[in-house]
């Protein structure tokens, strides 16, 4: 049987690591705001010169997400790069601009749209002329599956590619969980459809962030999902924390965590950090 090492402090272990790879969503905010003793905690990782990355599933450019963090009161001088899934699908799709201009089904809120600017793609709502769909996460906060089954139904005929720039499947604002692009991607796949995934777990994201490294370093993954953060990070072969307080808060209970539940959890996953 796994037995994790409950860690009270990230002080300590962060001296044995000289990079960090943190997630955002469910460690750094909840989406509405910072949680507590995140700016403490960055204070002295910066002060023990270590290099601190988010890697971020959100959908949206790196610059965005930065600005996001900003009015949340985190200053960009405790830490050093925004990753994003979103940042890694413009890339991409920039990449491929040599194939021409395509007609691309937007599925996301309007935030997101910002994600085709600049790239050569021209929206459309008709399923029969859809060369690649432009999959964000879902058009309303309150919207579930069901809202889409059809839509994506029509939209699998003619085949399209589908890319999904979060593989998340659910998500936590404030203090609701949400349905995010990975379930609706999931969905699409069931029904035949195919799907290009940007984002953790899946390499693009890291090998992004080893480009921007010179060299070899010591990394601990920290995030709260066991199939995106820590499965990510045991694919890299990198050290990993899991936050239970994120996505997977039923592990706690009112004393902290429950071993047994997360033990559970871990074994039912085969996911273990």
């Amino acid at each position: 049987m796994f037995k994790p090492l409950e860690l009270k402090n990230l002080s300590e272990i962060s001296k044995s690591y000289d990079v960090f790879f943190i997630d955002l969503w469910g460690v750094v905010h909840n989406g509405v705001k910072l949680f507590n003793n995140i700016v403490d905690v960055l204070q002295n990782l910066k002060k023990e010169e270590k290099k601190v990355f988010f890697l971020t599933n959100a959908p949206r450019r790196a610059a965005v997400i930065a600005e996001q963090l900003k009015n949340f009161g985190l200053n960009d001088e405790l830490y050093d790069f925004v990753i994003s899934s979103g940042e890694i699908t413009w890339q991409k799709l920039n990449k491929n601009r040599k194939e021409g201009s395509k007609n691309c089904f937007l599925i996301g809120p309007k935030r997101d749209f910002h994600l085709i600017e600049g790239l050569d793609l021209k929206v459309t709502n008709d399923p029969n002329l859809t060369d690649i769909i432009l999959n964000t996460g879902p058009w309303g906060d309150d919207d579930v599956l069901e809202n889409y089954t059809s839509i994506l139904e029509n939209l699998v005929k003619k085949n399209p590619i589908m890319i999904c720039s979060n593989p998340d499947k659910t998500v936590v604002r404030g203090d609701r969980f949400m349905i995010c692009a990975g379930t609706l991607a999931d969905y699409y796949e069931k029904i035949g459809g195919s799907v290009e995934y940007y984002g953790k777990p899946f390499k693009q994201i890291y090998e992004f962030c080893y480009k921007i490294l010179e060299k070899k370093k010591r990394v601990l993954v920290i995030g709260d999902s066991l199939e995106n953060d820590i499965a990510g990070a045991n694919n890299q072969n990198l050290d990993s924390i899991l936050i239970t307080s994120g996505i997977h808060r039923e592990v706690n209970n009112e004393s902290g965590i429950d071993i047994k539940k997360l033990d559970d959890l871990m074994e039912k996953k085969k996911i273990f950090p």
